[in-house]
């Protein structure tokens, strides 16, 4: 009997460590959702806890308060757009499709039933000047997908001294795609802004290799 005690107490702490991780992620997959759709300030922790159907101090436990709990949302939202970014780009070779890939990415997140717009810039809006690592964290998100872009053009044959400022305007056009995606549901977007894009990509290659002339 004693050696059953002993083999049940590890598995005990298991299932609580187990149970512990599951809270957590429920709690970061139930408030995003929330985020997405009512914005980070309408949501409150009593929000949070009762769609994910766990206790409200398991928030406390795993992030110490609401803001804690956005950082780590935020974060792993980041990764996780990223490693979704770059699946879809390796899944071709030719450096055109890859860029236009990017577009098509943003085609297939309208798509989504759930899709509500982009958090990152509601977390700035609502938390500029007022928590400064949330805000760093859209800007980071911002800043990573510009540079993305950039490696992009360049690999298609667009000059460092041009693929900045073309990386610039391309995000612009996918801004623009996203807010006409979620205020106007023009699903399309993404597809219309990639046209742009394209013409805009095409005649940088041809200026770049008239000069090379």
């Amino acid at each position: 009997m004693k050696s059953f005690e002993v083999l049940d107490v590890p598995q005990q702490k298991l299932r609580r460590k187990r149970n512990r991780i599951d809270s957590r992620e429920a709690l970061l997959t139930t408030a995003g959702s929330l985020f997405a759709r009512s914005g980070f300030h309408q949501v409150s922790v009593d929000d949070i806890a009762d769609s994910a159907e766990v206790a409200k101090t398991a928030i406390y436990y795993h992030f110490r308060n609401k803001e804690g709990l956005v950082v780590d949302f935020l974060e792993g939202h980041i990764e996780n757009l990223e490693a979704s970014l770059i699946d879809a780009v390796r899944a071709h070779t030719d450096p055109k499709a890859r860029l236009r890939a990017v577009f098509d990415w943003h085609t297939a997140w309208f798509g989504q039933p759930d899709f509500a717009g982009c958090v990152f810039s509601r977390a700035t809006a609502e938390y500029k000047g007022r928590q400064d690592t949330i805000a760093e964290l859209s800007r980071v998100q911002k800043r990573s997908l510009r540079h993305a872009v950039r490696v992009l053009l360049e690999a298609n044959g667009v000059p460092k001294t041009r693929s900045d400022e073309l990386a610039h305007t391309m995000i612009y056009l996918l801004d623009g795609a996203v807010v006409s995606a979620n205020v106007l549901d023009e699903k399309d977007a993404a597809d219309r802004a990639w046209g742009a894009a394209e013409r805009l990509l095409n005649s940088e290659i041809e200026q770049a290799g008239a000069k090379k002339k």
